[in-house]
């Protein structure tokens, strides 16, 4: 530990941050403290307080050793880590996001952290799970970019990655969580692993802040263990698990309103999925689900107008206009509101579709039972 030399020799066992602060002399104040002291110094107000200050304590530590000496972060991992067993919710999610950057400050830390976030996105609460998918969000992209990057794969980083794959599997199978928020971060969890596990194309429109995160385009065919074949099946796989929860007939209007936009984020970014989203915007408008009140129904359409409308403008819809044009006419869209969303004529253009993956022609959402969705899609609040 870079904190405190022990005054017993090397004999004594590596103690805990909190008994070597309280055992050592006393020394000078705060002002005179190296970094290392002062964290010391922090981690242990940490432990001893019991009230929301705690928090402010820790983000304290977490901006001395991730941002002001990084060189510290390895040393005081532990100690920071050990605060996912706290009774405080909050405290349980600042690990969460401290896991998070720290990752992002040396990917190589998630060797040893990934197994702590799994742990947390298995938490009894639903605010740390919420928060723990909010984080593999980020991380997945930032661990696949760090394995693609990384011609040779050692145990230790399989290993890790394949935590990474079935954790990703585990928040697709909470879509059919029963709770509404947590579904709610659940889809936009498979919006962004549909998004990354499918290549780019030269009509994709790629949000600024997304413009050097990892797509399938990037991922060599001859890497040595990411298999691009295997994540490609993977991607499509996602959409078709979002597909199958647009159609549950008890599927919340919240829910409802996030996957009607992930779809229109989907068809934009990934225009060879455009033809399963004006599928399911019409297997939707032409079955709204029965347990929607009046007012929401409303919301609903409101929405599926808007997203259609943004759908619309980008040239990749040309071939389906008909279909789009024909679904903003029944939610009564004007005739010169649709005119002035269509792709400029420079744009708009008639796009060769890859007919040749046949998995993508599988996944026709009319044919779907309104039933396909198992587990309880209920409206619980979060």
């Amino acid at each position: 530990m870079a904190a405190m030399a022990s005054s017993s020799g090397d004999s004594v066992t590596r103690r805990s941050v909190a008994s070597q602060f309280f055992t050592q002399e006393e020394g000078p104040g705060i002002d005179g403290m190296t970094t290392s002291e002062r964290v010391v110094d922090l981690l242990n107000q940490a432990a001893l307080i019991t009230n929301d200050s705690k928090i402010t304590v820790l983000k304290q530590v977490q901006e001395l050793i991730i941002n002001k000496d990084p060189t510290l972060l390895d040393n005081f991992l532990d100690e920071i880590i050990a605060f996912q067993a706290d009774k405080s919710i909050e405290v349980r999610k600042f690990v969460i996001g401290f896991i998070e950057e720290a990752c992002k400050r040396d990917i190589e830390l998630l060797l040893k952290l990934i197994a702590n976030l799994n742990m947390l996105l298995r938490d009894e609460n639903v605010n740390v799970v919420k928060k723990a998918i909010l984080t593999m969000t980020q991380l997945y992209k930032v661990a696949l970019q760090w394995m693609v990057k990384s011609r040779v794969i050692n145990d230790l980083q399989e290993a890790c990655w394949d935590m990474v794959s079935a954790m990703a599997g585990d928040i697709i199978l909470l879509l059919d969580s029963d709770n509404d928020g947590i579904r709610t971060h659940a889809i936009k969890f498979v919006e962004g692993l549909i998004v990354t596990l499918s290549p780019r194309m030269a009509d994709s429109e790629i949000p600024r802040r997304q413009e050097h995160d990892i797509s399938l385009d990037r991922i060599p065919r001859d890497h040595p263990y990411i298999q691009y074949n295997v994540l490609w099946e993977e991607g499509k796989a996602a959409l078709e698990q979002l597909l199958k929860f647009m159609v549950h007939p008890a599927i919340s209007s919240i829910n409802l309103t996030t996957a009607l936009g992930s779809l229109a984020n989907i068809a934009r970014q990934r225009p060879m999925f455009m033809s399963e989203v004006i599928q399911a915007y019409e297997t939707l408008h032409a079955n709204l689900p029965p347990t929607l009140a009046k007012s929401q129904v409303s919301s609903v359409r409101k929405n599926l107008k808007l997203h259609l409308l943004s759908v619309l403008k980008h040239p990749a819809s040309l071939e389906f206009q008909a279909q789009i044009t024909t679904l903003l006419v029944d939610l009564g869209t004007p005739q010169a509101e649709i005119a002035r969303n269509m792709p400029s004529g420079k744009d708009a253009r008639k796009r060769p579709r890859d007919d040749s993956d046949s998995t993508l022609k599988k996944m026709k959402l009319g044919e779907l039972s309104l039933g396909l969705a198992d587990g309880d899609m209920g409206t619980d609040p979060v």
